[in-house]
């Protein structure tokens, strides 16, 4: 989650009533929060972007060939940024579009990378497939512990877990968990003590948590393989909805961030 830089020219005029008056009355479908990023092209929406993916990655530093599966790949950035390490790559996400962009990414990249569109919380792998998972801002949008467990099923026995999640300085009040589940999507609106509550309650051998790092002002991040369907500028309703995105970084700045859960299967 971050903020989506929009044209001056696109936000001029467009209240979100008037443009969900003007599409939603002429039978288009209105987008959710993830085929907007898709269809946006965003390669790292997640706290602290592809800068603290990297940094995260170099950190791990995972072996050539060693067996990695991406959970909630997104546009591709990253998958093929593992790739390009020598890494074996597995890659899906539930949004169809997201696959599409991802797909086309690692084509122009030649790379092999295997994209499959799939839901987290039921993943279509045998037991004991992968040496690690690697997951970013994903497992908060899942019911309940089903992805956690399904992230410990696919793991080798001596496998990991690296899950980089959204998470809480303090806990919110009711109408914050509203407005923000209702715009996104989430299903878990944690402090780094609930994420740990929430792990041990799982079947990993050992977890910890890195410390809870305050959302950033993202710097420019340059993705020259970023596909962007700029229609989306000319639609008020989709500007709307960029600009409440916006609107919802801004006002919670000062209690969002992130941590790094990591989690041994054995």
């Amino acid at each position: 989650m971050k903020k989506n830089k929009i044209p001056e020219a696109a936000k001029n005029g467009c209240s979100q009533n008037e443009g969900y008056a003007y599409y939603i009355g002429r039978g288009e479908k209105a987008l959710d929060y993830h085929t907007l990023l898709a269809r946006l092209g965003e390669g790292s929406a997640h706290p602290g972007g592809f800068q603290a993916t990297k940094e995260l990655i170099g950190q791990i530093n995972f072996s050539r060939g060693t067996k990695v599966l991406e959970a909630g790949c997104g546009t591709g950035r990253t998958a093929c940024y593992l790739a390009g390490l020598g890494v074996s790559v597995t890659a899906i996400d539930r949004n169809g579009d997201m696959i599409q962009k991802a797909t086309h990414r690692a084509r122009l990249s030649g790379l092999p990378i295997r994209f499959m569109q799939a839901d987290a919380s039921s993943l279509p792998f045998p037991d004991e497939t992968f040496d690690a998972v690697f997951t970013e801002s994903v497992t908060a949008f899942t019911q309940g512990s089903t992805a956690i467990h399904e992230y410990w099923r696919v793991l080798k026995p001596t496998g990991v877990l690296y899950d980089r999640e959204l998470a809480f300085a303090k806990s919110l009040t009711t109408a914050q968990k509203k407005t923000l589940q209702s715009f996104y999507g989430l299903q878990h609106l944690r402090t780094v003590p609930e994420w740990l509550k929430l792990m041990s309650k799982s079947k990993f051998h050992k977890y910890s948590a890195s410390p809870f790092s305050q959302m950033k002002q993202m710097t420019n991040d340059h993705d020259p393989l970023r596909v962007i369907d700029h229609e989306l500028f000319t639609k008020p309703d989709v500007v709307a909805m960029m600009m409440k995105n916006e609107r919802l970084m801004s006002s919670f700045s000062n209690v969002m961030g992130s941590i790094v859960i990591t989690a041994w299967k054995a």
